[in-house]
């Protein structure tokens, strides 16, 4: 282990969300096995997140940490939502820029990874001269579309939001429709597409949690063809060995650990249908039964993790997170299904191999 006055330092600052935050602390731990003094900063209500997926790795020796960043006088909160991961990408988490340039200031670490979704991130980090590394949740094929999309604008050149278009300049015929589009991703001229272009511009590069062998001409497209410089550090939840270090990702899980995986295992090999739509997303409290349906007509066993649903004027939060008449009580019996609302221990089903499809 080298001196502490000669280890490299480096800073990694997540976004609020689950399916940013979870795999860049992975990523700190992965920087952290390696010898780097690896530092990842958050803000209040999520530092036990943080502090539970790092104990293990300080308990080994590893120098690893967490800073929180405090909240600025008469700022006002972040959305609620944020506290259980499931941040939208259009959350604003610019009240933290004072409190991350004194930390800067204070610290002058030798590099830091920043998720692309801290948009006014560039500002501080270019003023600093700090030299910045972006994280980007995705791997490199929807990084590829993206800048498609954005110099051909295939999807202005069709007449309404539901008629395909062909993406050109891939490696492989792509085809979208407008209304599968983010709504950043159908102009070129909003600010968020523009600050988060300058945050990526300043960057040395990307670091991509993915793997060459999966996506091999996207790697090549994305080096090539964009230009850009991108560090395949993926899967970076392979960092997490055992089963306490796979369940503790994300927030508490909603089912008893050892029932999920004794269920998964009395199943046959790629015999059960892996059904969840993240933390983020609520579907219409109308479609839970339909896809009910779906599931019991198919026939096959599943998993499904159903989270919050879009509440409706005359609806509490949950109230209509009911399914079929009957469904729980039959899936149960027949033991072809098994339901969690909330957290599920994500890595641990679908690393199972029982789990034939998600």
């Amino acid at each position: 282990m080298e001196p502490e006055t000669q280890k490299l330092e480096m800073f990694f600052f997540p976004f609020l969300g689950g399916g940013h935050m979870i795999p860049m602390i992975d990523t700190a731990r992965v920087f952290a096995s390696h010898g780097v003094k690896s530092t990842i900063i958050t803000v209040f209500g999520h530092a036990h997140v943080l502090l539970k997926a790092i104990n293990r790795d300080q308990q080994l020796g590893q120098d690893i940490h967490v800073h929180v960043l405090s909240s600025p006088p008469g700022q006002p909160p972040l959305a609620a939502d944020s506290a259980d991961m499931s941040a939208s990408p259009f959350t604003d988490t610019s009240m933290f820029s004072q409190p991350f340039e004194l930390l800067l200031k204070d610290r002058r670490p030798d590099c830091i990874v920043v998720d692309n979704f801290h948009r006014w991130a560039s500002d501080v980090v270019t003023e600093l001269s700090i030299p910045r590394i972006i994280f980007n949740g995705s791997s490199c094929f929807p990084l590829c579309v993206r800048d498609c999309l954005q110099r051909f604008s295939p999807h202005e050149k069709v007449d309404s939001d539901d008629e395909p278009f062909v993406i050109p300049g891939l490696p492989d015929r792509i085809e979208l429709t407008g209304s599968q589009l983010a709504p950043f991703e159908k102009s070129k001229d909003n600010e968020f597409a523009q600050r988060r272009k300058k945050l990526e511009i300043g960057s040395f590069g990307f670091l991509i949690n993915s793997f060459y062998e999966i996506e091999s001409a996207y790697v090549e497209h994305f080096k090539n063809q964009m230009g850009k410089k991108a560090w395949l550090i993926g899967p970076a939840s392979l960092v997490n060995k055992g089963i306490e270090d796979k369940s503790i990702r994300g927030q508490k899980s909603s089912i008893e650990e050892n029932y999920c995986l004794n269920w998964l295992n009395s199943k046959k090999p790629y015999s059960v249908l892996y059904v969840s739509f993240g933390s983020l997303a609520r579907l219409p409290s109308s479609q839970l039964p339909e896809i009910a349906y779906g599931l019991e007509a198919a026939n096959w066993d599943f998993i499904w993790v159903i989270g919050k649903t879009l509440k409706s004027n005359s609806e509490s939060e949950n109230e209509g997170n009911s399914l079929a008449d009957g469904f729980e009580d039959r899936m149960m019996k027949s033991g072809k299904g098994l339901i969690i609302r909330g957290w599920a221990p994500q890595l641990l089903i679908l690393e199972n191999p029982a789990i034939g499809g998600f």
